[in-house]
């Protein structure tokens, strides 16, 4: 098959504009830890949590309470959440928010953020959809009047 010279012409600058939009794209845009190259956002910085039921400090004399109802299993087990400010007492002014997923898969089976609902004795909780056995992590933000307070993992097994 022979290209004219009109078709070869429409190809190469095809071609010349594809490469030149690829390479303008990977170029200005150093990947650095906490980069993403998509957006040039930081990523979020979770630390890990203390184990369940422990205080885990957080801004100004704040701290939270955190752990499922009953043992995660396989199904929605319902993560509850309390936080307290620095004189002990319940402070329910926090917005809460969570997202779910498996680490070594990740991408299959994350909830994305999703908020808290706040119960009547002052509680946040949320059900945390396990959809299969293995290695578990929950990304816990707080946040305040929309300004993040705290961001926290906790890691488990189901």
């Amino acid at each position: 098959m022979l290209l004219s010279n009109k078709s070869f012409g429409f190809i190469s600058l095809s071609l010349v504009l594809f490469l030149s939009s690829s390479l303008a794209y990977g170029q200005g845009m150093s990947h650095k830890p906490g980069m993403t190259k998509e957006s040039g956002e930081q990523s979020a910085v979770f630390s890990p949590m203390a184990e369940p039921g422990k205080k885990v400090p957080f801004g100004d004399g704040y701290y939270l309470i955190y752990g499922f109802v009953e043992k995660p299993k396989l199904g929605s087990p319902i993560m509850k959440v309390e936080i307290f400010n620095a004189q002990g007492k319940k402070d329910t002014s926090f917005e809460v928010k969570a997202d779910a997923g498996m680490p070594s898969m990740k991408g299959a089976h994350e909830t994305g953020e999703r908020p808290f609902s706040l119960s009547k004795k002052g509680d946040y909780l949320l059900p945390i959809p396990i959809v299969m056995p293995g290695d578990w992590e929950v990304k816990l933000t707080v946040l305040k009047e929309g300004k993040v307070m705290f961001r926290g993992r906790y890691n488990f097994n189901v």
